[in-house]
């Protein structure tokens, strides 16, 4: 018997899904959020090239921005240009903007690592990087495993805490290296 075939969720299923976590669990509001999408695009899309129409610059540019992404988010507009994609996940304030570049990474099977920054006490933040996602592990482990079954809830927190070690090991050991080319 074949085993059934395992369908990913569209990428802007999973970018729509980290939004309305984050809309749902911070302050940040649909239209300041949709006015950062909307900075970010202009700033990062060439003219000649931009697909969708943000508006910046009058008090009402707020609502027709957030208008724009909620017609992607609703199905009303069908599919999210990729140039678009980059520019809203970049406006996901962190966690969430690094928990969706893991989750749309695992998708390829890759990892999401953001590049360090190198700067003066950058090893220390970089090393309490490793030493607090390697916590977070442990302890997403731990819950697991307390009751003798992992469940898809825990299998995909400790994906993510997985990722974020292996992300933050990589992050350190890049400043380790830039840092030796420096000396």
């Amino acid at each position: 018997m074949k085993p059934k075939p395992q369908f990913l969720p569209p990428r802007q299923s999973v970018v729509y899904a980290f939004t309305r976590r984050m809309l749902d669990e911070t302050a940040m509001n649909a239209q300041s959020f949709a006015m950062a999408v909307a900075e970010l695009y202009i700033q990062s899309t060439a003219p000649d090239v931009r697909q969708v129409k943000f508006r910046l610059g009058s008090d009402d540019d707020g609502r027709h921005n957030a208008q724009v992404l909620r017609r992607y988010m609703d199905g009303t507009l069908k599919t999210l240009p990729a140039d678009l994609e980059d520019a809203w996940v970049l406006a996901l304030p962190e966690p969430y903007r690094s928990e969706c570049e893991q989750a749309l990474a695992r998708r390829r099977g890759r990892l999401s690592v953001v590049l360090p920054d190198v700067a003066a006490g950058e090893d220390a933040a970089a090393l309490s990087e490793v030493m607090t996602q390697t916590g977070e592990v442990c302890a997403a482990w731990g819950r697991a495993v307390a009751d003798g079954r992992i469940d898809a809830r825990e299998r995909d927190n400790i994906l993510t805490h997985t990722d974020g070690v292996i992300a933050a090991v990589v992050r350190f050991t890049r400043y380790i290296a830039a840092e030796a080319t420096h000396a």
